[in-house]
């Protein structure tokens, strides 16, 4: 700084000299920045706290513009800003405000500072004096600290409404008064004005339900003698009347008190959860009910957690093992319950369910805790989350006596089909007998008879006609009910086109369009397959012959499920399909004998074959748009050029015998 800068008193040139060098020391330990400019704005005193601030250079700021340390968007008033700020006659100011100013490092980088000026008046000219303070670390604490505020607002804005939300209070207990103190959502949850509340543990009291009144001072006075936390669940009374649950939790207040202490106050929660209560209710209700159901249909409920493979059951469960309840379960131990015979079966589908995520539903054998031998319908599913198996599910049901009325319906059935088949063939003779009689009482009459009398004659053939047909197709049902399934490769391309060779060689003046395609073949009885093919084409031409140019059809598609599905299809006369249950019902027709001849029994053998092969069988068809029969067989055979749509099979109808 030039001599002139500094005031001193004339006290020699030794005083001066030592004033100077103890002003130039004073300088250069101040722990702030301190820079002087000339009116010019040119530094012309840069102490050592300046060069640690702005990382400039003593020697490469001296007698440079004051800009060089300013940020460029400030350079542009500065000099109109010190020269107003010179003629005020204000000798020193605190610069800023509550506006923020900034500097710039040597690097580049703008830091905040606070700063102080002041001016003072030489024989050279005005010397602007500044004291800087870098304030980027108080800055970023401000910064900091507005941000926590304005975080802390928001979380008590959020608490607040969550206690609204949730209807969650705070209280207080001094237990030397007994006065409470409830906040005010507190006083919402327990349904009363804050005005008209005794805040006291009386008042309290008074509001519990008189039922739970004497349950919950028993547990209060009990914790605070132990010193333990309080949890209770209680009704009360609001000013409204209403009832509403309460859940009360308290705790002890204070350091070092704990389990055993006789703390003299408590803090604790107060929330409504009548919402809970009564769905808990429900809840147990709907278990109930449930339980009482699963014992009366004999089903029970289990789930494997895979995770940790703890495994849960319904009571019916361990009734159906005729286990204890209180025993442990594992799902090694329940499928330890199968019969030996089918213990690969059920390990098998329970891992195919583990590793691919299939079902299972198997009716299989199971041996009791006590030895006894029943069966069980068995279902599983596999429960995927994100793709991953996390639960095994299932259900369980002891069909013992379902499987037992089966084997009695078995019999019967087998016992009936025997009679029918028994009485049908034994009509033969005597029907014969009419039916040959009538020809020749025919013969011998012929001429003499009256038209009434020839009417009568006509009637009783037309009878026994119709009546050896239906002998004949209840022995036809018959036997396909009781003859042995082969299991041989049967090809239905051929066999198809036989049939309807058959057909056209009864019938050469109908002219059909018939698409059969290669390569069609299953295993399966043949002699049986071809009784059911039989049937379907039957039908298929029959229902077709009212068409100008008729068309056939037999081919293969995959169905729904994955498998493979034959079909007989036909542009005939269709039907509706509100009437599709009664198709494979013997003796149920959907047209009049008048239009198309028959007996009904064609499809129930159909029904019945397919039935007996284990596979499925049914229809579509629209009035006027013609029909089309699906049947799956265990052992079908993709076709070498089968087609590739997929079809939506309808329900299965039982066939009735």
């Amino acid at each position: 700084m030039p001599s002139s800068s500094i005031n001193t008193l004339d006290l020699g040139d030794s005083t001066r000299n030592g004033a100077a060098a103890l002003l130039a020391g004073v300088l250069e330990s101040a722990m702030d920045a301190i820079i002087t400019v000339d009116e010019q704005q040119r530094i012309v005193m840069y102490n050592h706290a300046a060069e640690q601030v702005f990382g400039w250079s003593r020697q490469e700021v001296l007698l440079q513009p004051l800009e060089k340390l300013m940020p460029q968007r400030f350079r542009a008033d500065h000099a109109q800003n010190v020269e107003r700020y010179g003629n005020t006659g204000v000798t020193s100011r605190r610069m800023g405000g509550r506006r923020v100013i900034y500097g710039l490092r040597r690097n580049g980088e703008e830091f905040p500072l606070d700063a102080s000026i002041s001016v003072l008046h030489t024989a050279e000219g005005k010397l602007f004096t500044t004291i800087v303070r870098d304030i980027t670390e108080l800055d970023r604490l401000q910064r900091e600290q507005a941000d926590n505020d304005a975080r802390l607002r928001e979380s008590q804005r959020r608490l607040q409404a969550a206690q609204r939300l949730a209807r969650i209070g705070y209280w207080q207990i001094d237990l030397d008064t007994n006065l409470m103190w409830w906040c005010d959502q507190a006083c919402d949850v327990l349904g009363v004005e804050r005005s008209l509340l005794d805040a006291s543990y009386e008042g309290l009291l008074r509001l519990i339900h008189p039922g739970d009144r004497q349950a919950f001072a028993t547990e209060r006075d009990a914790a605070v003698r132990a010193g333990l936390p309080l949890d209770a669940e209680f009704r009360v009374i609001t000013d409204s009347g209403e009832e509403r649950w309460i859940h009360l939790l308290g705790w002890i207040e204070g350091e070092g008190e704990g389990e055993g202490t006789q703390a003299r106050r408590r803090t604790g929660l107060i929330r409504e959860i009548t919402n809970r209560k009564r769905s808990e209710g429900v809840i147990a209700r709907s278990l109930e009910l449930l339980n009482h159901t699963g014992a009366l249909a004999k089903v029970g409920g289990w789930e494997v957690v895979m995770e940790s493979m703890a495994t849960y059951c319904s009571d019916e469960i361990f009734r159906i093992h005729e286990l204890d309840p209180s025993a442990g379960v594992t799902l090694e131990g329940l499928l330890g319950f199968y019969a030996p015979e089918v213990h690969p079966v059920i390990r098998a589908a329970v891992d195919a369910a583990i590793r691919h995520a299939t079902p299972w539903d198997l009716d299989l054998p199971l041996v009791t805790a006590k030895g006894r031998r029943t069966w069980v319908r068995t279902q599983g599913q596999a429960i995927l989350q994100d793709g991953k198996l996390v639960r095994l599910f299932g259900v369980l049901q002891d069909i013992t006596e379902i499987k037992a009325t089966e084997a009695a319906l078995r019999m019967s059935n087998h016992e009936l089909e025997a009679f029918s088949y028994s009485v049908s063939h034994d009509l033969r003779s005597p029907l014969n007998s009419i039916n040959g009689f009538s020809h020749l009482l025919a013969r011998k009459v012929k001429g003499t008879l009256d038209a009434d009398a020839k009417h009568y004659l006509a009637r009783i053939q037309a009878g026994t006609r119709q009546m050896g047909q239906l002998i004949e197709g209840l022995l036809a049902l018959a036997e396909v009910s009781r003859t042995l399934l082969g299991n041989e490769l049967v090809d239905l391309s051929t066999m198809a086109r036989a049939i309807l060779d058959d057909w056209q060689v009864r019938e050469p003046g109908r002219h059909v369009v018939v698409h059969i395609e290669k390569g069609l073949q299953t295993r399966g009885d043949a002699r049986l397959i071809r009784v059911g093919m039989d049937n379907l084409l039957e039908n298929a031409w029959k229902f077709s012959s009212q068409k100008a140019l008729a068309e056939i059809t037999v081919g293969q598609k995959p169905a729904a499920d994955g498998r493979l599905a034959f079909f007989v299809s036909d542009n005939g006369t269709g039907f509706d399909m509100a009437y599709a249950n009664k198709l494979f019902t013997p003796f149920q027709r959907l047209h009049g004998v008048t239009e198309f001849s028959g007996m009904g029994i064609g499809l129930a053998t159909v029904s019945r074959v397919i039935t007996r092969h284990g596979g499925r069988l049914w229809a579509e068809a629209a009035p006027g748009r013609g029909a089309t029969f699906f049947f799956t067989l265990p052992g079908g055979v993709a076709a070498a050029g089968g087609g590739a749509s997929q079809l939506q099979p309808g329900p299965s109808p039982s066939p009735q015998a």
